[in-house]
C-alpha cells in the first residue's frame, strides 16, 4: 500500500473518530450562505462532496427541493446522516466516495457543493478537477475552505507542531486557505473561481468547554490523543490549544466566542 493510500485510510479513521454529528453544529451557520451562493432550486441535481452527516448541505438542499446525493470517504458517518434525513422528512442518496475520484459520470449535477470537505483530499488538483468534471455546463460549484490565517490557520500550525507531517504526495489542507492556491487549482481546469472571505462564530460556555468539546468530539483531536498520550504530550497539546482559544477569544464574561474565517468559493460552469 502506498503512503498516499495509507494516509487516505487514516483520514477515513480520523473523521470516523469522535462525534462529528455533534461537532458539526459549529459550522451549521455556514450552510445558508453556501446554499444561497449555490442558488439551489427545486428539481436540481446536487451532490454534496465530503458530506459528513449531511446537516450542512445535503439535507437542507433536499428540503429546498433538490435531488441530492451526499458522498463522503467516511461512510461510518452515514448512520447519523440517514437518521437526520429521516427526521427532516427528505430522501438523500448516501454514497461512499473519494473527492478526488468521484464515481459519477461527467456533467452529472447542476450543483456541486462542499463545505470544509473536499479541502482535505490529499491531491488538491485532482479534487478541484473532479468537482468541475461532474458539474454540468451552466451549473455551479460552491465550496468553503478555512482561511490560512486567524484561528483555523493557527490550529493547523499547532497540530503541525505536535504531529508528524503528511507523507510525500499529500498536499496539506491549509493550502486551500491561500487565495492564490485556490486560483491556481481551478485555473488548471480552465475555470475561474470567485473567492469571498466570510466568518462564522464558534461559541462555547467557556474556554474549558471549548477544549473539552474538541477533545471529545472532533475526530482529529481524538486521533491526536492516541498519538500524543503515549508520548506524554497530550496535556501539553491541550494546554497549547486552550491558550490558542484564549488568544482569539475577545470576550471577558467567561464565555468563549471565536471568529473563524473561511473562503466561500464559487465557480460557474
Amino acid at each position: 500500500m502506498s503512503a498516499v493510500d495509507e494516509f487516505r485510510q487514516r483520514t477515513r479513521a480520523t473523521w470516523a473518530a469522535g462525534d462529528w454529528d455533534s461537532f458539526a453544529r459549529l459550522v451549521e451557520p455556514v450552510r445558508a450562505r453556501v446554499l444561497d451562493r449555490g442558488g439551489i432550486e427545486p428539481g436540481m441535481d446536487l451532490v454534496g462532496v465530503g458530506t459528513g452527516t449531511g446537516g450542512n448541505v445535503a439535507i437542507p438542499a433536499a428540503q429546498r427541493g433538490a435531488k441530492v446525493v451526499g458522498c463522503d470517504v467516511t461512510p461510518e458517518l452515514f448512520e447519523h446522516a440517514r437518521r437526520r434525513a429521516a427526521d427532516a422528512g427528505v430522501d438523500v442518496a448516501w454514497i461512499e466516495a473519494d473527492a478526488q475520484d468521484l464515481p459519477f459520470e461527467d456533467a452529472s449535477f447542476d450543483r456541486v457543493v462542499s463545505t470544509f470537505g473536499a479541502m482535505f483530499a490529499p491531491d488538491h488538483w485532482a479534487a478541484a478537477a473532479e468537482l468541475v468534471r461532474v458539474c454540468r455546463p451552466g451549473g455551479r460549484i460552491a465550496m468553503t475552505t478555512w482561511v490560512n490565517d486567524g484561528f483555523p490557520g493557527e490550529l493547523f500550525k499547532l497540530a503541525g507542531a505536535f504531529l508528524p507531517p503528511p507523507p510525500p504526495g499529500v498536499e496539506p489542507p491549509p493550502l486551500w486557505g491561500l487565495e492564490s492556491h485556490v486560483q491556481e487549482v481551478f485555473d488548471a481546469v480552465q475555470v475561474t473561481p470567485v473567492v469571498d472571505r466570510e466568518s462564522v462564530e464558534f461559541a462555547f460556555p467557556s474556554v474549558e468547554a471549548a477544549v473539552q468539546d474538541y477533545a471529545t468530539n472532533f475526530g482529529p483531536f481524538v486521533m491526536a490523543r492516541a498519538a500524543l498520550e503515549p508520548q506524554g504530550r497530550w496535556q501539553e497539546f491541550l494546554d497549547a490549544f486552550a491558550e490558542l482559544v484564549r488568544r482569539f477569544n475577545p470576550g471577558t464574561d467567561g464565555a468563549a466566542a471565536i471568529s473563524c474565517e473561511y473562503f466561500l468559493i464559487s465557480v460557474e460552469r
